[in-house]
């Protein structure tokens, strides 16, 4: 959510970028483009002709390539710390408690 926050999503934005199909007029055509591709991406579904075409209307091949690497990175990180349950630093959890719904998982005791 930080990074989302970064590039200029607003609370509403964030709030809805789980949504599948995307809600109409929320979003911006380039940034509904990002946001279906990051979703696919995540959930390790194919990159279809559809979903590479709506990123190629707004985005160079060099700003898609960048894009993909985000999404990925991001994707890592989040798959590291799901492991391992790592704390967050509570300037973080402050930071992402307005627009993140799930609650932090329970670190089980040793």
């Amino acid at each position: 959510m930080l990074l989302g926050r970064a590039a200029g999503l607003t609370e509403e934005k964030l709030a809805h970028l789980g949504d599948d199909p995307l809600p109409e007029g929320l979003y911006e055509a380039d940034e509904a483009a990002i946001v279906r591709y990051a979703q696919r991406s995540t959930r390790m579904a194919t990159i279809d002709d559809r979903t590479y075409g709506d990123l190629a209307e707004h985005f160079t091949p060099e700003q898609i390539i960048e894009i993909c690497f985000t999404v990925g990175l991001s994707n890592m990180i989040n798959r590291f710390h799901a492991t391992f349950l790592t704390e967050v630093d509570p300037e973080t959890q402050e930071a992402l408690a307005p627009s993140c719904p799930l609650a932090y998982p329970e670190v089980p005791a040793p």
